[in-house]
This record gives structure tokens, C-alpha cells and sequence, in this order.
């Protein structure tokens, strides 16, 4: 009984982050109301805000779901380092986190949510935000980065935390313009962000 509960209550979720994620884009996300999400999703608004709380956090939680990606494939990256050039593994890590990214919502939902962490007036919007959209993609850069260090190829010094969020930074401000400029295809997105890899890590390669 417990486990129906469990899938029960993961299809209203479900239900109810396609109904927002939609309306947010028909109407924006300043005009929809948690009662036109709750009629959409065929549930009660109580139900909607019993699972949110806000309709921020629920916006909040469509960035989220767009990161599962990542965090499911962190732990396999760092095994493929034998396999691939640094720059090369690096840029195929971002590029998933992108693919999943632009998945997950729609480069229009994502110009609502840039809106809304800018002039949201809680003060723990704009960290939470920036938490779930580089937490998991610089953890698993750094996994990769980490194996090489073990491996030498880095020359001495480099820190790979802190190039995993430098990389991370890098990546954001790139998706950031491909948000911004709707003429941008997604392959351009990808060929800036390798292009910066190759420039980033490229520099901190051990000459061989």
C-alpha cells in the first residue's frame, strides 16, 4: 500500500510540474494562478500547495528536475577517463547537462525563471536557485577532473574544485545567452562552451 502512495503521489507531482510548466509559457509566470495549475493537473489547489508551498518553489522545482540528470550520471563519468582526453571528457559532461537541461524545460519556461530569481524579494530564492543549477554539474566535473589529477595530467597547483565551478560559471553564462538570444541554435550553445573547455582546461595540461 505504501509503494502505491509513493507512485500515486509522484504521478500528481508529475501532473502538476507539466500543467505549470505549460501554463508559465502560455500565460507567463506572473499571470498563472496555483488554482489554473490545480484545475490543469485535474487536482485540488490544496494538493498543489501541500506539495510546493509556493508557486515559486514550484518553478524552483521544474530547474530541479531538469538537473536529475546529472546527478544519475555523476558517478559514471569519472569511470570513462581512460576512454576520453580531458578536454574531451569535460565538454561531453557539460553537454549532457545541457541536453538535459533544455529537455527538462523549454528555453522560454527558462526566461521566466531568470526572471523570477531577479526579482524574487526572498533572499533565499536567488542561492537556492544558483545551488541546483551548479551543484550537480560541478560535482560531477570535479569527479573527472579528480581522476585525472591522479592520473598527472594536470600541471601542479590546479585545484579541481575550483575548476569545476569556474567550468560550471562558464557553462551558465553561455546557456544565459542561448536563453537571451532565441535566434542562438543549440549547436552553437555547444561549439562556445567546447571552445572554452578547450581554452580552459587546454592551459592546465601537463606539455607532453
Amino acid at each position: 500500500m505504501a509503494g502505491l502512495r509513493a507512485k500515486q503521489k509522484a504521478q500528481r507531482r508529475s501532473l502538476i510540474e507539466k500543467a505549470a510548466s505549460e501554463l508559465f509559457v502560455e500565460k507567463g509566470f506572473a499571470d498563472t494562478a496555483i488554482e489554473e495549475i490545480a484545475e490543469r493537473a485535474m487536482v485540488s489547489a490544496p494538493t498543489v500547495y501541500n506539495y510546493y508551498g509556493t508557486k515559486g518553489d514550484l518553478l524552483l522545482a521544474l530547474v530541479a528536475r531538469g538537473e536529475e540528470g546529472i546527478l544519475d550520471a555523476e558517478s559514471d563519468f569519472d569511470k570513462q577517463t581512460k576512454d576520453y582526453h580531458p578536454i574531451d571528457l569535460v565538454t561531453k559532461v557539460i553537454h549532457s547537462n545541457v541536453s538535459d537541461t533544455i529537455s527538462s524545460l523549454s528555453r522560454e519556461l527558462w526566461g521566466h525563471v531568470v526572471a523570477f530569481v531577479a526579482t524574487a524579494t526572498d533572499p533565499d530564492v536567488a542561492p537556492r536557485y544558483l545551488n541546483t543549477i551548479a551543484d550537480g554539474l560541478a560535482a560531477a566535473i570535479k569527479r573527472v577532473l579528480i581522476q585525472y589529477e591522479k592520473d598527472g595530467v594536470f600541471r601542479e597547483g590546479v585545484d579541481p574544485e575550483e575548476l569545476a565551478y569556474l567550468l560550471t560559471r562558464m557553462e551558465r553564462i553561455h546557456f544565459l545567452n542561448f536563453v537571451y538570444l532565441k535566434n542562438m541554435p543549440k549547436s552553437e550553445l555547444e561549439e562556445n562552451i567546447a571552445k572554452d573547455v578547450k581554452a580552459i582546461v587546454g592551459a592546465l595540461l601537463v606539455e607532453k
